[in-house]
């Protein structure tokens, strides 16, 4: 509270002065409730909107994660669906006889009735390097 400076003027003792002195107190007790509702009112009111937003914030973060999560998964279903469609068209191959003897012959060396087979030796380099290449891949998917 502020001090009173002392003044050289006399205060009149009156029912007047009195009730104006008692309407000034009152004013300022009513200011002072006014400002401590507002203040409360604001202080609530921030941490209302602080909580909202760190919710929000909250929110938009474990979107995100979960935006991440989809776009990887949508990859490996990718992935997935392509191993799967060739798959089926290796079953598809392999239902056909034709391919399956053209297969054996050429990876385990059988053959027709009276069909000689020569083994040249680019051949079996390149059959190397095929063999190098899924082995490599064998061990880039255990890993």
């Amino acid at each position: 509270m502020k001090k009173k400076e002392p003044t050289n003027v006399a205060q009149l003792k009156n029912d007047y002065t009195q009730a104006k002195t008692l309407q000034a107190h009152r004013e300022r007790k009513q200011k002072r409730k006014v400002r401590r509702r507002i203040s409360v009112i604001l202080l609530i009111g921030s941490l209302f909107i602080i909580v909202l937003s760190l919710r929000i914030w909250n929110s938009t973060q474990s979107i995100s994660k979960m935006e991440k999560e989809r776009q990887q998964a949508e990859v490996v279903l990718k992935k997935t669906e392509n191993n799967q469609e060739q798959l089926n068209m290796q079953i598809k191959r392999l239902e056909d006889e034709n391919y399956v003897a053209k297969l054996a012959r050429s990876q385990y060396y059988l053959s027709k009735d009276n069909e000689i087979i020569f083994s040249l030796p680019e051949d079996n380099a390149a059959k190397v390097i095929e063999k190098t290449k899924e082995k490599a891949e064998t061990t880039e998917k255990d890993d």
